[in-house]
């Protein structure tokens, strides 16, 4: 049994280790990250139930053959393919409501970087959640490869949102926002989940295709918008930081250094 639980929540601990250490300048409350990993595990049941009514009671599902179009050489099922692009819409939107509920409020969400780490913790508990499932039905192999391919790719898909969330969350505390305050940062967020689900239902549209080249050409490039966007709000994060240690070192008469250079 122990083996079996190793197999299936290893790979979603050592990714989750790998996003939480790409940053070094500031402490991480731990328990919190132990939180969203669990509540992006418990977000698969949500998932499930809301794929499982777009599956009975709406026309799309999986297996419908009718209608078709004609697209670069292809018939694409239009209800089945629209059915994966729903998939992706309800498993981000879980993802989201554990992101809202769980750190929207708290301090601890307070730049860009936070809202990657956090969205991408919520993607690999889902991710894990998702290995149990596949151990079962389809066995080991599957599960190797799905720990090298479909859960870091989960990360990736949740990279954007988290992007937004956290953006939303400074647009509501720098009080930036006079007219329509309110709208914006829902706007905002609403933005980060529709890039994302559009690239997770986007994925599992071409796997259900055969297209498994270009789906793992997807995954590729979103690691590599991933990287970018983490580079670059660790930019941002770092940058924040350093002004306000510099800020309370002064308010303090204390002298802070920075890379050699002494700051009064």
């Amino acid at each position: 049994m122990l083996p079996i639980l190793g197999i299936v929540l290893v790979p979603g601990i050592l990714w989750g280790w790998l996003f939480y250490h790409s940053q070094r300048y500031k402490k991480v409350y731990l328990p919190l990250l132990l939180v969203l990993f669990v509540g992006g595990m418990t977000s698969g049941f949500l998932a499930l139930l809301l794929n499982h009514a777009i599956e009975k009671y709406t026309l799309f599902w999986p297996y419908a053959s009718m209608p078709q179009i004609e697209l670069f050489g292809k018939s694409i099922p239009l209800f089945a393919s629209g059915f994966w692009f729903l998939v992706g819409f309800n498993e981000e939107f879980s993802k989201l409501i554990v992101l809202l509920a769980v750190v929207y409020p708290s301090r601890h969400l307070e730049e860009p970087f936070d809202g990657i780490l956090y969205a991408a913790l919520v993607s690999l508990g889902f991710a894990t959640m998702e290995n149990f499932y596949y151990l079962d039905q389809f066995g080991l192999a599957v599960v190797t490869t799905r720990s090298v391919i479909t859960i870091p790719a989960h990360a990736f898909m949740s990279v954007p949102m988290g992007h937004f969330v956290a953006k939303s969350r400074m647009q509501l505390d720098q009080g930036k926002i006079i007219k329509n305050r309110n709208y914006l940062p829902m706007i905002t967020v609403l933005q980060g989940w529709i890039i994302s689900a559009f690239l997770h239902g986007l994925y599992d549209f071409l796997l259900s295709m055969r297209m498994e080249r270009i789906a793992y050409l997807q995954i590729i490039l979103m690691g590599v918008i991933s990287f970018l966007l983490v580079k670059s709000a660790l930019k941002v994060s770092k940058n924040r930081f350093c002004l306000l240690y510099t800020s309370d070192a002064a308010d303090e008469g204390l002298g802070v250094d920075l890379g050699g250079r002494r700051i009064i």
